[in-house]
């Protein structure tokens, strides 16, 4: 027994040494990772002055892929317009036959341009929703309708900052 306590005692304790180099590589991947995931991209969009966007405090990024806007008057569908909007309906736009509008054939003219452009990494089922906040749910539900049978299921809608 007196033999393994003088082992013991001999013994000093040397603290270990730290390696900067790969202290300084993990605080720079760190420091990369936390720039890149919080920038803010300010985006700035010409609509209509017409329209009027419901306000909200939440903060989401967006992707630009196809963007419809509906207002009191118009449907445009990136720049163009689709149809008319009339006391609340949309011109053209039958709740029954969905698939024989305008709409819906220019929606899969989107999809067919969007398929073929966008490489794999990006949603390209998504659609940037600018709607009237004046308009009822009932119009509302018939575009969002015709553009998910039209191959884009996926809406992000778009809000003013509060």
């Amino acid at each position: 027994m007196a033999l393994g306590r003088r082992k013991r005692r001999s013994r000093e304790f040397i603290p270990p040494k730290l390696q900067m180099t790969s202290m300084m590589d993990m605080f720079t991947i760190l420091l990369i990772f936390l720039l890149v995931s919080f920038s803010k991209d300010v985006v700035t969009m010409k609509i209509d002055g017409k329209i009027q966007l419901p306000k909200s405090n939440a903060q989401a990024d967006y992707q630009d892929n196809v963007r419809l806007v509906v207002s009191e008057n118009n449907l445009w569908l990136g720049s163009d317009v689709v149809a008319e909007v009339r006391n609340g309906k949309v011109i053209g736009l039958d709740p029954e036959n969905l698939q024989g509008s305008v709409l819906y054939q220019r929606l899969k003219e989107c999809k067919k341009k969007v398929d073929r452009s966008k490489d794999e990494e990006t949603d390209k089922n998504l659609v940037l929703f600018l709607c009237d906040k004046r308009l009822s749910f009932k119009t509302i539900n018939s575009i969002i309708k015709t553009a998910g049978m039209a191959g884009f299921p996926n809406f992000q809608f778009g809000v003013l900052k509060q």
